[in-house]
């Protein structure tokens, strides 16, 4: 027998600016597209939502036309993840969105496109585009949190802009990844080579800002695989959480 829709795990929404419990919420755009087309939420349901900066909500739908009104029945705030930051090179082709849809699913905290001397992305207006994807990535993972997509930034720039962390640079050369603990307060970067790989004085500009070159495979690995590849052995090291609101 096909459960019932009011048995099924309850739909997960973006709200940005989630107010408190008792109070109610109006959606436009995307998500009252995503609650009225795609959810077809009926009044009564009750729904989980997140603002995607830590607040997780359980709602209950009390108008679908000719608005979508949410109202606010409880509200939690979660502890911020450890920050992992991904910089990454432009791969070969319209790979980026999936490489930003997928590293949302994992958790990255912030993912930020580099030019390099060999590889430039050739589009710069991406940010709104991968937004986009970034929420459909937080709707689909039931992720709190949402990841942070940067403007392109020249490689120098990114690398001037880092906070202390521990630091990888993806190498086909490099070693076995450094044994880690799980990520709690530990913050980690990441950086991915673009297509044709980094020039020889950027290579040493990584080695001397505290890169460490890691092996993620036997084999040399696609730039958006081997962001793919990070991304999940950092998402193994986190700590589980619960992921609706009680």
């Amino acid at each position: 027998m096909t459960p019932r829709a009011a048995d099924a795990a309850p739909a997960f929404v973006y709200v940005p600016g989630l107010s408190g419990a008792g109070e109610r919420v109006d959606l436009e755009g995307d998500e009252a597209h995503y609650v009225a087309r795609v959810v077809r939420a009926r009044e009564g349901e009750r729904l989980t939502a997140t603002d995607g900066a830590g607040c997780v909500a359980r709602l209950v739908v009390e108008r679908v036309r000719p608005i979508v009104t949410l109202r606010v029945e409880a509200r939690e705030q979660r502890p911020a993840p450890a920050r992992t930051e991904l910089l990454c090179g432009a791969p070969e082709g319209e790979r980026g969105d999936w490489l930003v849809e997928k590293c949302a699913e994992l958790g990255v905290t912030r993912l930020v496109p580099v030019d390099c001397a060999r590889a430039r992305w050739t589009e710069c207006k991406r940010t709104e585009r991968w937004t986009r994807l970034a929420t459909a990535a937080l709707r689909q993972s039931r992720s709190v949190w949402l990841m942070e997509c940067a403007p392109v930034t020249p490689i120098e720039g990114a690398i001037a802009a880092l906070a202390p962390s521990v630091r990888w640079l993806a190498d086909a050369g490099g070693s076995e990844p450094p044994g880690m603990p799980e990520l709690g307060e530990r913050s980690v970067t990441g950086m991915i080579g673009p297509s044709s790989g980094f020039s020889g004085p950027e290579r040493n500009l990584l080695l001397e800002n505290g890169f460490v070159a890691v092996r993620l495979a036997p084999s040399r690995l696609r730039t958006e695989t081997a962001a793919v590849a990070m991304a999940a052995l950092w998402a193994s090291r986190r700590p589980s959480r619960a992921r609706d609101i009680a």
